[in-house]
């Protein structure tokens, strides 16, 4: 296996979470410019960066070696840099707190709520 071929998957797989090089980047705590150079092949990451941009993409680093096949749910909505801190902000509010934004967010975002919730059932 090439570098190629890693940097290939890492892209593929950016792209289908719906992130850009720069959102990767923030989520695996990288450089976009490295980042880059890892999708075009001219570096190889190593096992601490694999570790990082595998979990970024919340997939394992042998999906990323090409050893094993992504999991299905990996074709569910992107998760963005700007959902996961809402997620992790709304996971450490105390219950009353987390149910009170969950209510503002229904109220805001009713239509959307309604889509989500119908896929769910």
């Amino acid at each position: 296996m090439s570098y190629f071929d890693t940097g290939e998957r890492i892209r593929e797989l950016r792209k289908e979470r719906g992130l850009n090089q720069d959102q990767l980047a923030e989520l695996a705590s990288l450089n976009r410019v490295t980042v880059a150079k890892y999708e075009s092949g001219r570096v190889e990451p190593g096992a601490q960066a694999l570790s990082r941009i595998a979990d970024a993409l919340e997939i394992s680093a042998d999906v990323l070696l090409g050893r094993a096949d992504p999991p299905e749910e990996s074709a569910r909505a992107p998760r963005t840099v700007e959902s996961r801190f809402i997620s992790e902000v709304v996971d450490q509010l105390p219950p009353a707190e987390r149910e009170r934004a969950m209510n503002m967010f229904r109220a805001v975002y009713a239509e959307a709520f309604k889509q989500v919730e119908e896929k769910m059932a």
